[in-house]
This record gives C-alpha cells, structure tokens and sequence, in this order.
C-alpha cells in the first residue's frame, strides 16, 4: 500500500492568501477538511479489509502492521481535518471583522 503524504496536505491557493479572500479561505479550509475526513474513512475502509479473516497478506508484512499503518493514517488524516476546520472558523471570524 502507497500513500503520498503530499496529496494530504496541500496549500490553499496563493490568490486567496495574497487578495486576503477569507471568505474563499474558510471555504477552501472547509472543503480541505471533508477531503480529509473522507481520506480517513478510505484507511477505515482498509482496516476491516485487513482485519478480514480471509485477507492473506503478502510474506513481507502482517496483518496487524497494516492495520496499525492505516490506523495511524486515520488519526493523522482526521486531525489535519480538525485543524483545517479551525482554520476555517478563524477565517469565517475574519472575514466577519473586515466590512
């Protein structure tokens, strides 16, 4: 299983930071973080694959060490999507502040 970290955590768009959009920003982050907690439901998704008693995994690895790397994915997948929620409230505060 190959995961690219880079696909996870992407940067809003400069046009958005640079024209100081917060309302673009809060839905960007918005939407960042349902991409994420869908991220995170795919490795949950694996999980019960895995942990199904059929699943013969190749010799080079175990059942349980590919359901601990997906487990890890969740947690890091769902916490990007907390933190991306909380970017989102702050530019929502903003752009409430800015007439």
């Amino acid at each position: 299983m190959l995961v690219s970290l880079s696909s996870c955590a992407p940067a809003p768009p400069t046009e958005l930071i640079f024209s100081k959009d917060h309302r673009g920003l809060e839905d960007w982050y918005h939407q960042e973080a349902i991409r994420l907690r869908g991220m995170a439901d795919q490795m949950r998704q694996m999980v019960k694959r895995y942990d199904d008693p059929l699943f013969q995994p190749s010799p080079k690895e175990t059942k349980g060490e590919l359901i601990a790397h997906c487990e890890r994915f969740t947690k890091y997948y769902m916490k990007a999507a907390d933190e991306a929620d909380a970017l989102a409230a702050l530019h929502s505060q903003e752009a409430k502040a800015i007439p």
